[in-house]
């Protein structure tokens, strides 16, 4: 049985590529990607790092609707391939929709290329994909596996996350009765999609239990609770679904049987540890979206770094409630902010926006804290404020799974607002009651973007000699 395949293209990189090679013309049009990858219980999932579409000047004429070109044009592919430690993978284009496949001249090419890729980066995975209106296709060969695997799809992120896959697929049967009056808003597509999906949450405190809970309820057919915390007495003014009886109870075991006790068709992975250990690592990496429900800055960092190398939409909620001391008369006794930021892999990261940084982080960790989720004790919470934050974010989840755009996602689900500013942060203001967009743009000298996004696992140079391969 062939291991599941996947390539996953951040947020701009996607609409570059599937412009370039849609385009019209007398040939088709060729572009070269550098991937990275990561290996994961059987699966392997590249990441594209760079798009290479290759010059007008480079084709040949031909006398096919195929594409020619000069093998000079790959000089430059490969040294850069070479210098960045990235495989090689060939994309282009059939115009048409449904299941693409490659052409017989497709794989002369690929029995081509392929070798000299493999030469000259030995440990990544090389690969040819064609793509359609709505599907792609083709082939990924492995470092040290001499047969090529198909690939299984295509992901994109936008507003809402488009899969491109390989094969036709029915995702509108066995719609669970009790969700009727959602799919007039979801559509028995998107229904399907959530019951298939899998949402980390990290951290099941006030904001946690609140996602937890309405996850379970909208259908996500497998919630990954990361938490290594007990209930406590601290917990029981905010926790949602946590009892008296309760107390002293790992939060996780909490939710797992909430998910059973509402019994449609959600169930809960509960994992008690924190990041970095391996076990919250390595189940995070098999979600879809991943939603940040901690108090701490260096908490957030890891989860940027875990989301930004995987290419793993992140939701980050966060609450702050200060007492204003000797208040004028008709002024506010307290102030209430927060924020709902969500970061599709490619746009604004939380070092982007100026959320973090290090002397942020070092402050913080040289101040009072209670441990890596929660700042100190005496930092206020109240239930209501972590609901209604915690909701927008099941709805930012919502909208990155099924897109609202009825049956079927679209081109325009790429998009995220204009050059000027893109979507993704909003401000909360408890004592106005407003949730407002502030936006944000990506730093073009951010330098986590520039070196953890898409990276995927760290794979070290081989030996020149280590050119082994088995079946």
């Amino acid at each position: 049985m062939n291991r599941p395949v996947e390539l996953r293209i951040p947020f701009g990189l996607g609409e570059s590529l599937l412009d370039y090679v849609h385009r019209p013309g007398g040939h088709e049009h060729v572009a070269f990607g550098l991937v990275s990858h990561s290996v994961r219980a059987g699966s392997t999932i590249l990441y594209l790092r760079r798009l290479i579409p290759l010059d007008e000047s480079a084709y040949v004429p031909n006398h096919s609707h195929g594409a020619v070109w000069r093998g000079s044009a790959m000089f430059p592919v490969m040294e850069s391939a070479m210098d960045e430690g990235l495989g090689i993978v060939v994309f282009h284009a059939h115009d048409h929709d449904g299941v693409p496949g490659l052409s017989h001249d497709d794989l002369q090419s690929a029995d081509k290329l392929i070798p000299m890729f493999q030469k000259r980066v030995p440990g990544r995975p090389h690969g040819t994909i064609v793509l359609s209106r709505t599907h792609a296709s083709g082939l990924v060969w492995l470092p040290k596996i001499r047969k090529p695997v198909p690939l299984t799809r295509l992901r994109l992120f936008g507003s809402a996350i488009m899969d491109l896959e390989s094969q036709r697929g029915d995702l509108t049967a066995d719609t669970l009765p009790q969700y009727a009056r959602q799919t007039l808003v979801v559509s028995r597509e998107g229904q399907a999609k959530l019951r298939a999906a899998k949402v980390g949450v990290v951290g099941a405190g006030g904001g946690g239990s609140h996602v937890i809970q309405q996850l379970a309820y909208l259908g996500v057919g497998k919630i990954v609770v990361v938490d290594p915390d007990t209930y406590d007495e601290s917990n029981r003014h905010r926790l949602v679904a946590g009892l008296k009886g309760d107390l002293g109870r790992p939060k996780v075991d909490i939710f797992r049987r909430l998910a059973k006790k509402i019994g449609l068709s959600g169930r809960v992975h509960p994992v008690r540890a924190a990041l970095p250990d391996t076990a919250a690592v390595e189940a995070l990496r098999q979600c879809d979206v991943i939603v940040g429900c901690v108090d701490t800055l260096f908490a957030r960092s890891d989860l940027q770094e875990l989301a930004s190398r995987y290419l793993i939409p992140y939701v980050d909620i966060g609450a702050a409630i200060r007492v204003v001391p000797n208040a004028s008369a008709g002024d506010p006794r307290v102030l209430v902010a927060g924020n709902v930021f969500t970061f599709i892999p490619g746009s604004f990261c939380l070092w982007c926006i100026g959320f973090l940084s290090s002397e942020k982080i070092e402050a913080e960790q040289n101040g009072p804290t209670r441990g890596y989720f929660e700042k100190n004790t005496q930092e206020a919470q109240v239930v209501s404020f972590n609901g209604v934050l915690a909701s927008q974010a099941v709805t930012e989840v919502l909208q990155l799974l099924v897109g609202f755009s009825g049956v079927g996602l679209r081109r325009s689900d790429l998009a995220l607002g204009s050059a000027s500013t893109l979507r993704g942060y909003k401000k909360f203001d408890g004592v106005a009651g407003t949730l407002q967009e502030w936006g944000g743009l990506r730093r073009s000298d951010c330098p986590h973007c520039g070196s953890v996004l898409g990276g995927g696992d760290v794979v070290f140079a081989p030996a020149p000699n280590d050119q082994t391969a088995a079946a």
